[in-house]
């Protein structure tokens, strides 16, 4: 129903307030500068501390109490100050009106701000570790004979940035002070980067020691500083190097036995046994001795802190697939050393991943020149699915090609419906404004019974006093619903770039992510103003109900 400039007019006139009365905005503003002082005082003492500032998590003291206090207080002073902006030319019921449906919308931007940050952080590691487009054999536990051959034919499909082949097993890392469950990955150091961002995450080691043992990473590859808090053997090593890279001496690594089942010959140069009578209690030397340290490894930086571990320290992994002894199945057992920790900012990944080189995989699970999978970027993330459809007719039957919206289907469609359903739980507090309108508005018709008697005697007809009512609401919601979503706009945008920062030793992110999306803006504006526009139906059928009679003899 349209409404015309005339009822718009005496609709608007009704929801004005005759007289300015800036009390609650001054009031509010002193509340809001009083907590913007207690605030400021408690970074103040924060910052003096040498504490790291966080939302959550601060350590208890006068300078989080403060902080604390101020944050209460500032909130308490914005809201008074809003609804004291609004009273200034609304009357109180409208400007408690507008004053709640611009609550709502704020609300309802920035939490599902917050949810698109958290879905969109979440996509990113998932799809950085796992790749956005993964080619495997169709059968389950066969592998990739030809991979390098099908590597290269990926590379060359359009769309496609870049391929890398891996093998993936479950294994036991076990460690002198612990033992944890592992998905051992083989990567090719080459080309992992193309589809993967382990050498961009990397908090210490390089990938090139996972080639060559004996390598010894540059200075501004070694990022995280070494600290000797607990007394081991290796704080007698001696470093190699001034930035801190522990490497342990091959002459200090223990000896390891052969693969196979029949032991090599002793060197030749190994020293002959010491006689026992000269030293009886001499320690025994080794009869082997190692050509070189064992292969490298990466892990995750949680995984790496679970198990106690140091730059270069010999682990075993252990693979329950081993070979047939005399009384069953035996688990095959092979050193690594720590080349490294990696942080991909998920702790699952973290605490679950490690990688070596593809050639070391394949040794250890006694495997030939083959692959497990084959991990693709392509250039555009929404157009996996279509790079995904070219790749199945290029390639063979024999091998399987799915993209990442398929690989985590189930994790994605639960984030979508809880985005869904917080938004209709949140859609609540709109209705909540509406019911403050609907009440705004019937208090003003008993109020008013009079003035709309007068309009219906002058000639206007039930039409147009519908129209006058629903004037209001209207007004009422897009007052309410434009500063809404300029506050949370605002506030979406700020938190985005300035960030709200989170206690690392409590949360696995280091800030809240907030991403504020146009259309999730536009739906929510569209349902306050029609949530706002419905609101009004009955209070406005009820006053064109009135019978002028009623509303002359009213007092």
């Amino acid at each position: 129903m349209a409404v015309g400039a005339y009822e718009g007019l005496v609709g608007w006139r009704y929801i004005l307030r005759r007289r300015r009365r800036p009390k609650v905005l001054v009031v509010g503003l002193l509340v809001l500068l009083f907590g913007a002082v207690l605030l400021g005082g408690g970074l103040y003492l924060h910052f003096q501390s040498g504490a790291e500032l966080s939302v959550f998590g601060n350590t208890p003291g006068a300078a989080s109490a403060l902080m604390s206090a101020g944050g209460g207080v500032l909130a308490f002073g914005f809201c008074l100050s809003l609804f004291g902006a609004l009273n200034t030319f609304l009357t109180v019921f409208s400007a408690f009106s507008a004053f709640m449906v611009t609550i709502g919308v704020a609300e309802v931007i920035l939490v599902l701000g917050v949810m698109n940050g958290f879905q969109g952080d979440l996509r990113a590691k998932i799809i950085d570790t796992y790749a956005h487009v993964v080619v495997e054999p169709a059968e389950t536990g066969a592998h990739i004979d030809d991979y390098r051959a099908i590597t290269e034919q990926i590379r060359g499909v359009e769309g496609v940035l870049g391929a890398t082949p891996t093998l993936k097993t479950e294994v036991m890392i076990s460690a002198p002070t612990n033992l944890a469950a592992v998905s051992l990955q083989g990567i090719d150091t080459a080309s992992i980067g193309q589809a993967n961002t382990l050498p961009r995450i990397l908090d210490h080691g390089c990938l090139e020691v996972l080639d060559d043992p004996r390598h010894t990473c540059r200075p501004w590859l070694l990022r995280t500083a070494i600290k000797l808090e607990r007394p081991t053997r290796f704080q007698a090593m001696l470093f190699d190097a001034p930035h801190l890279a522990f490497r342990i001496p091959p002459e200090n690594l223990p000896p390891v036995l052969p693969e196979g089942p029949a032991a090599p010959a002793q060197a030749e140069d190994a020293p002959e046994p010491a006689d026992e009578a000269e030293d009886e209690f001499a320690f025994p030397e080794p009869a082997l001795k190692r050509a070189g340290p064992p292969p490298g490894l990466m892990v995750g930086a949680e995984l790496r802190r679970n198990l106690a571990l140091w730059p270069d320290e010999v682990i075993n992994v252990v693979s329950p697939f081993g070979e047939l002894g005399p009384e069953g199945p035996v688990p095959k057992s092979r050193p690594f050393h720590l080349a490294g920790w990696f942080s991909s900012g998920m702790l699952e990944f973290d605490s679950k991943l490690a990688y070596a080189s593809l050639d070391a995989v394949q040794r250890f699970m006694g495997l030939g020149d083959v692959a497990g999978a084959i991990q693709i970027k392509v250039d555009d993330l929404e157009n996996a699915r279509g790079i995904r459809d070219r790749l199945r007719e290029a390639l063979p039957a024999t091998l399987r090609v799915t993209d990442w919206q398929e690989r985590n289907r189930n994790l994605f469609s639960a984030l979508k419906l809880e985005k869904i359903a917080m938004f209709l739980v949140l859609t609540i507090n709109i209705l909540l404004a509406a019911f403050s309108i609907t009440s705004t508005l019937v208090m003003t018709i008993i109020e008013r019974k009079r003035e709309i008697a007068i309009l219906m005697a002058m000639g206007s007809a039930g039409g147009s006093i519908v129209r006058i009512f629903m004037a209001q609401g209207a007004f009422t919601g897009a007052v309410g619903s434009t500063i809404g979503a300029v506050m949370g706009l605002s506030l979406g945008l700020a938190l985005a770039t300035l960030g709200l920062p989170l206690n690392t030793d409590v949360y696995y992110i280091s800030a809240i992510p907030v991403d504020v999306r146009v259309l999730d803006v536009v739906a929510i504006i569209v349902v306050a103003l029609l949530v706002s526009l419905a609101s009004t139906i009955y209070p406005a059928r009820y006053a064109s109900r009135l019978r002028p009679v009623e509303g002359l003899n009213a007092e």
